[in-house]
C-alpha cells in the first residue's frame, strides 16, 4: 500500500534547552496546513520565538519538523529555508540598498553566487513588489522607509524566495494599527493564493481571534491547545496562561474580542 506523505507542517517531539534551562519541553504540534494562517499565542517566556526559531532549523533542538512528509530536520540551514522560511522579529539594520536591489539579493540567495540579475528577475520581483502593494518604493533605498514600510519589504523579500512555509516572528510588534492590518491582510491573501503555510508569533490576542485561522496556544514550554482561534482562547484557557480574568464577546458587527475583567 502506497501512503500520501502528511501535508502540511508537523513538530515532531521537539525540545530546546537554553544552558540546563528547558524552554520547550517534548513538543509535538501540527499540522500546519497550507493556505491557513496560524497564531503561535501565549505569555513572555513561553517558548514562542523559540519554538518558530527551532522549527526554521535556528536553534539545537531534538526531534523533527516535517513539511509534507519532507523531514526537514536532515536538509543544511540553506536548503531547509528554500522550504521552510524563517523572518526574525528585528529585521537587519537597513542598508543602503534599493527596494529593488534588496530584492533581486534576496531572490539570488538560493541560486548561484555573483550571478546578474535579468530582465525576468526583475519582472518577478517588481510584481512580488506590486502584491505587497509597495512597487511605488522601488527605487527607495531600505534605510529611508517606515517601519512598516521596511517590514512590507522585508515580506516582499521573503515571498520572493517562494518558500512554502513562512515563519515570521512577531511581524507586527513594532507596527502602527493602520500598518499591523495592512500586513495582516497581506498575509491572508498571500497565503490563500500561493497556498503557504505561514505561522506567526502574536501578542494582539483579538487580532489572532479575527484574522487568523489557526492557534497555537504555549504555555510552560508545552502547547496547552491548538485550533480555531475561538475554541482556544476560551475564558479558562486566558485565565491558566495569561493569569487574568477575560471573556470573548461577540460585536454587532460579528467581530469578537476579548474583555478583561481583571487580573489574578
Amino acid at each position: 500500500m502506497t501512503h500520501t506523505p502528511a501535508e502540511g507542517l508537523h513538530v515532531h517531539k521537539l525540545s530546546v534547552h537554553y544552558g540546563r534551562k528547558p524552554v520547550l519541553n517534548n513538543v509535538s504540534a501540527g499540522p500546519f496546513p497550507h493556505g491557513k494562517v496560524c497564531a503561535v499565542l501565549g505569555p513572555n517566556g513561553s517558548g514562542k520565538s523559540t519554538l518558530l526559531r527551532a522549527m526554521g532549523g535556528l536553534l539545537r533542538a531534538t526531534g523533527s519538523v516535517t513539511l509534507d512528509g519532507t523531514d526537514l530536520s536532515s536538509l543544511p540551514l540553506a536548503q531547509r529555508a528554500q522550504h521552510c522560511l524563517y523572518l526574525p522579529q528585528a529585521l537587519p539594520e537597513p542598508v543602503r540598498l534599493s527596494v529593488l536591489d534588496a530584492m533581486l539579493a534576496a531572490r539570488h540567495a538560493t541560486g548561484k553566487q555573483g550571478r546578474t540579475s535579468t530582465i525576468e528577475d526583475i519582472d518577478a520581483a517588481m510584481a512580488c513588489l506590486h502584491d505587497v502593494g509597495i512597487a511605488h518604493l522601488a527605487t527607495q533605498s531600505l534605510h529611508e522607509l517606515s517601519g512598516g514600510q521596511r517590514q512590507l519589504a522585508g515580506l516582499a523579500q521573503a515571498l520572493g524566495r517562494k518558500p512554502r512555509a513562512l515563519l515570521l516572528d512577531e511581524p507586527l510588534s513594532a507596527l502602527d494599527p493602520y500598518y499591523q492590518q495592512t500586513v495582516m491582510a497581506l498575509l491572508q491573501r498571500e497565503t490563500a493564493q500561493r497556498n503557504l503555510v505561514t505561522i506567526l508569533v502574536l501578542h494582539d490576542l483579538n487580532i489572532a481571534l479575527n484574522q487568523c485561522d489557526l492557534a497555537c496556544l504555549l504555555h510552560n514550554g508545552q502547547i496547552l491547545a491548538y485550533g480555531k482561534p475561538a475554541d482556544v482562547l476560551t475564558s479558562d484557557h486566558l485565565r491558566t496562561v495569561y493569569r487574568i480574568h477575560a471573556q470573548v464577546d461577540e460585536g454587532q458587527n460579528g467581530q469578537r474580542f476579548i474583555s478583561t475583567t481583571g487580573v489574578g
